[in-house]
């Protein structure tokens, strides 16, 4: 497995593009190697151009295949599919009272923050220190500059009318999920006016109003996190997977021998999702997490063993309750996991 497929990964990441990674398993006498297929647009690269009619069909039905699963070609060979994409962007249009808060937790949540508001007092670094971006400006022209692609937009301005120009905007692009604040007579209102400015009713359903979960939120900081409830169920109701950006930089910069730790497959109550990532190298750091406690300690070891040996493996554990007790674990399920050795 070469690091040159990770280094277009990441670059096509920091370009905003939505990529397929099509894992290849060829297993045979105790033997697993692993190429890749990297699929964007209307562009594929192949790891190992010799063998790309085999996968032809696959990569011509990708939007219909589901996500996130391990597929058989033949005795020997198994494909992972997978829909990554960049980091997560939170665009919080209005800066008062209920974007402080949900700033800081979009950025614990890993999000990247921009901040959008008109007022200079309201749209500066000493309010918003951990934003990433921070743009003072109309709101209509302050969206026409948005990147639009895996975008989660919450609309918390000072009024009605700087509400109806963002939700203009932003309905006629390419946005991961909207939102916005407000009562229900405001949302009534605010429907009613876009519906007479042409938009559609499957349009405007779109809108998540009034936003975020209902747990009897009250103070900004509660209803910051209700709001980011509602985004992190939406997101995560979609396959995509994301991978960290520290995890990209130690596979395109580090000279160290590493291994790429997936899970592959998890039935049960397993602590994390098909696709989670952890990168353990060979002086014995890591980055990420597949779950953490005892079972990831486990995975830890089994990593750095594999290094040594320089090889790839897939490895099963059972976290039921008749097998758990040998991980020390109680929480149930099965996971298959992928070591995928980087040299």
């Amino acid at each position: 497995m070469s690091r040159q497929v990770y280094n277009i990964l990441k670059n096509k990441l920091n370009e905003d593009k939505n990529i397929y990674i099509i894992t290849i398993i060829y297993s045979k006498e105790n033997t697993i190697l692993i190429n890749k297929i990297l699929k964007f647009e209307n562009e594929v690269i192949f790891e190992d151009t010799d063998s790309s009619n085999i996968y032809k069909e696959i990569i011509q039905n990708l939007e219909s295949i589901e996500l996130g699963k391990v597929f058989k070609i033949n005795e020997n060979i198994k494909v992972f599919i997978e829909l990554i994409s960049s980091k997560p962007h939170l665009v919080i249009c209005g800066g008062g009272h209920i974007a402080l808060p949900l700033c800081n937790i979009g950025k614990m949540l890993d999000f990247d923050i921009t901040i959008i508001d008109n007022r200079k007092e309201f749209a500066n670094k000493n309010r918003f220190p951990l934003a990433n971006t921070i743009i003072c400006n109309d709101f209509e022209k302050a969206l026409k500059d948005i990147n639009y692609n895996n975008s989660y937009f919450v609309i918390v301005t000072r009024g009605h009318k700087d509400d109806i120009l963002a939700l203009k905007c932003i309905l006629n692009s390419n946005f991961k999920y909207i939102g916005m604040i407000g009562s229900k007579a405001k949302v009534e209102s605010v429907r009613r006016e876009l519906y007479n400015c042409g938009f559609t009713t499957e349009d405007i359903e779109k809108i998540h109003a009034p936003i975020g979960l209902k747990i009897k939120a009250q103070t900004p900081a509660e209803i910051s996190i209700s709001i980011m409830g509602e985004i992190i169920n939406y997101k995560n109701s979609i396959k995509i997977s994301n991978i960290d950006d520290a995890i990209l930089d130690n596979i395109t910069k580090n000279k160290d021998k590493i291994m790429l730790i997936t899970i592959l497959n998890k039935n049960g109550s397993s602590p994390r999702a098909v696709g989670t990532k952890m990168l353990v190298i060979e002086n014995g750091n890591f980055i990420g997490t597949i779950g953490g406690g005892i079972l990831e300690n486990v995975v830890y070891n089994k990593a750095l063993e594999l290094i040594k040996l320089e090889k790839s493996s897939i490895e099963n554990y059972d976290l039921s309750n008749s097998k758990a007790a040998n991980l020390g674990m109680v929480c149930g399920g099965q996971i298959k996991v992928l070591f995928e050795y980087i040299p």
